[in-house]
């Protein structure tokens, strides 16, 4: 009996032990894998061609040597489906994720994005020390993510050819058409729309971001309902539709054979010099210029229907999933990530940063930097934001097959309109 008595107490000793080794083990894994941040952006850090990817670099340095014990992980997701999925599915990670503006509806519409409001107020970041008042970064009456920079759509273009063909930067749409004739070069284009979908997240992308997203809305109204609805009016679309229809017909700014052009191709035609003019996001006025433009690329105000319009500011922003089980580490690196330093850093890539304290930063009394100061101010005076639908990608499609068969087959704006709307309509409620 006494034997039996040791040989279960050994084994419970023995037990206990290997308990105690399992349970340490768990609790080093865990505690492993909780300073481990899955960030899941468009930047590729080995892509040495973009100045944006370079500073994401740096600001991630910055924010290990004040936090060594978080490590980040690049999730690299150029189109952002990855990390839809993830996000739709429920998974746990990546636990901090980059998303476009007009995306942030759709993630949101999903249940797993953390509502920030609360942990803002908490840590005392300003609400007041934004480009645009944070309050429209919401989604409905809740913020789920935070802006890292602004993007306003603007002219870009090519000095040489303007001032060949006599022509100054057109600051309205009715601008833009007269300059087209005064364009006399064969292989030129004089002003580049991009109908197409090539480039971009999906759809015909351009012509939402840069043209539709400002001129269906106007400066008072509204382009998508809370319900993912159309908000814009028939009115509204059918003279953006005429002005476009215009620039490739009776304008002879915009040739037909640039129907199919999509933002690569706007893009290339502008950092060659085969296009003149285009209205394009000014997050790439600095690739363009450093991949051909050079001296040559100017820009402007982007044109509207009055020199004083409004034009459809939109973000990306830096949001966290509500599944992930590293909240804690994965607020710390999205405080650091929008701070006034790493918003500085940020600006080294070329982006016109959210927040307003940022331009503080010695950076910025730069020559190199003046544009995006001079942008900052014009987004601060002429910036306004929309609401977007969830399936902003097939808004693009539906919009931009309408737009080609109206212009193509030379049909009606109005025709277009009740295409686009009955498409619409249909992909909205199969979504829902």
């Amino acid at each position: 009996m006494k034997a039996k008595s040791r040989r279960a107490l050994l084994g419970a000793a023995a037990m206990l032990s290997l308990s105690a080794g399992v349970s340490t083990l768990f609790t080093h894994t865990a505690y492993a894998q909780s300073r481990e941040i899955i960030y899941s952006t468009f930047l590729d850090p080995n892509n040495d061609k973009d100045p944006r990817a370079a500073a994401q670099t740096k600001m991630i340095q910055a924010f290990e040597t004040k936090n060594p014990d978080i490590k980040i992980k690049l999730l690299v997701d150029p189109t952002g489906q990855s990390v839809s999925r993830s996000i739709k599915s429920g998974s746990q990670t990546p636990d901090v994720v980059r998303i476009v503006g007009f995306a942030i509806a759709e993630f949101a519409s999903t249940g797993n994005l953390v509502d920030l409001g609360e942990l803002v107020k908490k840590d005392g970041i300003p609400e007041d020390d934004w480009l645009l008042p944070l309050s429209s970064a919401k989604v409905g009456d809740t913020l789920f993510s935070l802006p890292q920079d602004f993007r306003i759509p603007i002219l870009f273009y090519r000095k040489g050819a303007l001032q060949k063909a006599s022509v100054t930067p057109p600051k309205t749409w009715d601008e833009v058409c007269a300059a087209g004739p005064k364009f006399t070069e064969a292989n030129t284009i004089p002003f580049a729309v991009p109908l197409g979908a090539t480039g971009g997240l999906g759809g015909a992308q351009g012509l939402g971001e840069f043209y539709l997203s400002s001129m269906l809305p106007g400066n008072e109204g509204q382009y998508f309902g809370p319900d993912g609805k159309i908000a814009f009016s028939k009115e509204s679309f059918v003279l953006a539709a005429k002005t476009i229809k215009e620039f490739f017909t009776t304008c002879k700014v915009t040739p037909m054979r640039s129907a199919q052009m999509g933002i690569n191709e706007v893009h290339d035609g502008i950092r060659s010099g085969t296009a003149a003019m285009t209205v394009f996001g000014l997050y790439r006025f600095k690739t363009v210029q450093q991949q051909g433009g050079g001296d040559d690329l100017g820009w402007a105000p982007a044109p509207a229907f009055s020199d004083t319009d409004k034009q459809t500011v939109y973000s990306y922003h830096i949001a966290m999933n509500k599944k992930s089980e590293k909240q804690d580490a994965a607020w710390t690196f999205i405080k650091f990530m929008v701070s006034p330093e790493a918003q500085a850093i940020a600006a080294e890539g070329g982006e016109v940063v959210s927040r307003k304290s940022a331009y503080s930063a010695p950076y910025f009394q730069n020559a190199a930097a003046q544009n995006q100061v001079q942008w900052a101010d014009l987004i601060s005076k002429r910036g306004r934001t929309v609401a977007y639908t969830p399936i902003l990608s097939t808004f693009h499609t539906i919009v931009g097959e309408a737009f080609q068969r109206m212009i193509l087959r030379d049909g009606s704006a109005e025709d277009a309109y009740d295409e686009v709307v009955e498409r619409y309509d249909a992909a909205l409620s199969k979504a829902q």
